[in-house]
């Protein structure tokens, strides 16, 4: 299905040409966004089952390739006390280094307890972005 060929014009020239107002056009596009992922949350049981049919090298429809693999595994390192201590050592370590970076941003050298200075992390600000609540 070649959504380009559907009888609407795009959203994005919409907006371009001033038919439609951008932040308006945000909002139905999260709307839109919400409730895509929570129809496929709901389909994606129905077509596994459906893709099964096919076996393991699915199908093609309208031109997409289908077909089924298992995601990748995870591991878990939470019943093992030495991963946990070094993890917890791990994330002092991190807010020192990034102590260091706010005491740099003041002017101010930040030394360890051997009187070493302490190298101060590299921090990458975030750009700016639209924030969507909706109200109750």
């Amino acid at each position: 299905m070649d959504i380009s060929k559907l009888p609407v014009k795009d959203i994005y020239d919409l907006v371009k040409e001033g038919e439609i107002d951008p932040l308006k056009a945000v909002i139905v596009l999260k709307e839109i966004e919400k409730k895509a992922k929570e129809y496929k949350s709901m389909i994606d049981d129905i077509a596994l089952d459906e893709i099964t049919k096919y076996g393991r090298g699915g199908t093609e429809i309208d031109g997409y390739n289908i077909s089924s693999r298992s995601s990748a595994g995870r591991w878990d390192f939470k019943h093992i006390s030495e991963i946990q201590d070094l993890e917890k050592q791990l994330k002092e370590l991190k807010e020192k280094h990034k102590g260091a970076y706010n005491q740099m941003t003041r002017n101010l050298t930040t030394l360890g307890e051997g009187g070493e200075v302490i190298i101060p992390a590299n921090y990458k600000h975030g750009k700016e972005i639209i924030v969507i609540t909706k109200n109750k």
